[in-house]
């Protein structure tokens, strides 16, 4: 019966070929609002779409407003450097992008971007590249690689999503190599030693980091392997805690952290992560795609391209949403979302609607990859826009060879998710964090938009603003924010101003979160003379 449907999958998609060719390109942007279902209280914008974009696959938002969108044009066969920056901006003032310009190009299949001191961190395997532009002229003329030795293997495996951390660790997501049977001389690297070029007796990792994510410190060239893998996308929680995706499997937790397995070495540990759906793997969706478009291994019906993990800390949605992930479904034309919620050790994630999904259309060409939060409190969803979303690898030989790998490659979407109630989208243009004072910093420790928390702390730290450490110090006898308790006390450790008082009077604080945090900073001082870690 399963062979029946693939092959009849296969005739379909063959038809379906030829008639979205004749349509050239799927549903115009200004008609893509009319396709999609949201639950009610929330509405969707188009913020971009092509030409301005096309094939994006992230996005930041730095501290002055510049928005960058990266864009894999590439995907699935072609290593020829068309990977390209996007530098996005509000020339009229009305809120939304009007003008389009390469930040920097010649990447080859880049895959992540996260802003870091006066520019971005890119991630195009083998490298994780520093990108800056120094004259103001909108294009990156410092290029510097930080980072190297992942594996240039599959698209869809590649090292990507450099996330900053509570812990003030850059996190990279990898699932390391595959082993292809077709496209061997393409994408049979199996990577090497991953290590800093510039920094011979610096730190390194096995080959590939033995197909772990890793997370890494450029400054101090701190660099370790993690106990989890995870495909396109991770996530933290506001503790930190560690969530991933991968293909059918749309979400599970790190629950045991390499740092500790490496205590005993000799202790044979199978897996460190924890599956926490109620709903298992595979778990089925309810697509509303009309005419939808299945390759030969994809499964109907089931979670089968889970990527893009995104837990929301956005402040803005109502708080029925504090503990809720976002998982992109592509090969469906929907986003998943689950309530996570605590399980022994670990945690369990269930449905948040039953028999519906939090966004779904009817255009299959609509293909959400990845999310991001910004300064606004929205949820910013990347659209790829493709007619196909898979690699020939796994497609049958008529497929990959149809000519419609590339469909809709001068093409992509920028969505906005709101509640019905949210202010309009002014602009971040307006953005001034970049020229806050250091009180204006310590005060968004506490904002309930992580956009907001992040980059304060991100700054505070690069800048060593120690001017900082007295407000911070007020912040945590004053605040009754958990979260901000723990933004507080990261950024503290990041300017090497952590006293035992801190740390201890912590201990017994009645959020678990905090009094983990307050842990994990403590064991960072049990060799050295401060008394904290005693």
């Amino acid at each position: 019966m399963r062979l029946l449907i693939c092959i009849l999958s296969v005739c379909l998609l063959a038809s379906s070929c030829n008639e979205q060719n004749n349509r050239a390109g799927g549903i115009p942007p200004e008609k893509s609002l009319s396709t999609f279902e949201l639950p009610e209280g929330f509405k969707i914008e188009l913020v971009a779409s092509e030409p301005m974009v096309a094939d994006p696959i992230a996005m930041e938002v730095d501290e002055s407003g510049n928005i960058y969108v990266l864009e894999m044009h590439g995907y699935p066969l072609d290593k020829s450097g068309s990977g390209v920056v996007k530098l996005l901006t509000d020339a009229n003032g009305d809120g939304f992008p009007d003008k389009s310009t390469v930040f920097a190009d010649k990447l080859t299949l880049p895959s992540g971007i996260m802003r870091w001191k006066k520019g971005i961190l890119v991630v195009d395997v083998p490298n994780i590249i520093y990108l800056e532009d120094s004259t103001g002229d909108g294009i990156a003329d410092i290029k510097k690689t930080v980072l190297s030795g992942f594996a240039l293997s599959n698209p869809q495996h590649n090292a990507n999503t450099p996330v900053y951390g509570l812990d003030n660790w850059i996190y990279i997501a990898h699932e390391g190599e595959i082993t292809p049977k077709i496209y061997t001389k393409e994408f049979g690297d199996t990577g090497s030693i991953i290590h800093f070029p510039d920094n011979k007796n610096a730190k390194t990792l096995p080959r590939n980091a033995n197909n772990r994510n890793v997370r890494f410190k450029p400054d101090t060239y701190e660099l370790e392997m993690l106990s989890g893998e995870t495909q396109y996308g991770q996530t933290l929680d506001r503790w930190g805690h560690h969530f991933l995706t991968s293909n059918a499997n749309h979400i599970f937790h790190e629950a045991i952290q390499a740092r500790y397995l490496s205590q005993n070495p000799n202790l044979l540990i199978a897996d460190a992560t924890q599956d926490i759906p109620d709903h298992g793997d595979a778990a089925e969706v309810f697509p509303i795609t009309k005419n939808p478009q299945h390759q030969l291994l994809t499964d109907v019906g089931v979670i089968t391209s889970s990527c893009g993990i995104t837990w929301y800390q956005g402040g803005l949605f109502p708080d029925s949403f504090n503990n809720v992930t976002f998982v992109a479904e592509p090969v469906h034309n929907l986003v998943h979302t689950d309530k996570i919620s605590g399980k022994g050790t670990s945690y369990n994630a269930s449905r948040l609607y039953n028999d519906r999904e939090f966004l779904a259309s009817t255009d299959p060409w609509f293909r959400p990859v990845q999310f991001y939060i910004g300064p606004d409190g929205a949820l910013y969803v990347i659209d790829y826009y493709r007619q196909i979303i898979e690699h020939p690898e796994w497609m049958s030989e008529e497929v990959a060879k149809s000519g419609a790998l590339y469909n809709g490659s001068n093409q992509g979407r920028i969505y906005r998710i709101t509640p019905d109630n949210a202010p309009a989208l002014t602009g971040n243009s307006k953005l001034t964090l970049n020229n806050a004072s250091i009180q204006e910093l310590v005060k968004q420790l506490s904002n309930p938009n992580i956009w907001w928390r992040r980059n304060a702390q991100r700054l505070l730290v690069d800048k060593q603003e120690l001017s900082a450490i007295p407000l911070l110090k007020e912040l945590l006898d004053s605040t009754h924010s958990p979260t901000a308790i723990v933004h507080a006390l990261w950024t503290l450790e990041g300017l090497k101003a952590i006293s035992k008082n801190m740390i201890t009077n912590l201990f017994k604080h009645p959020e678990a979160g905090v009094r983990e945090n307050a842990i994990r900073i403590a064991e960072l001082h049990m060799k050295d003379n401060t008394g904290i870690g005693k």
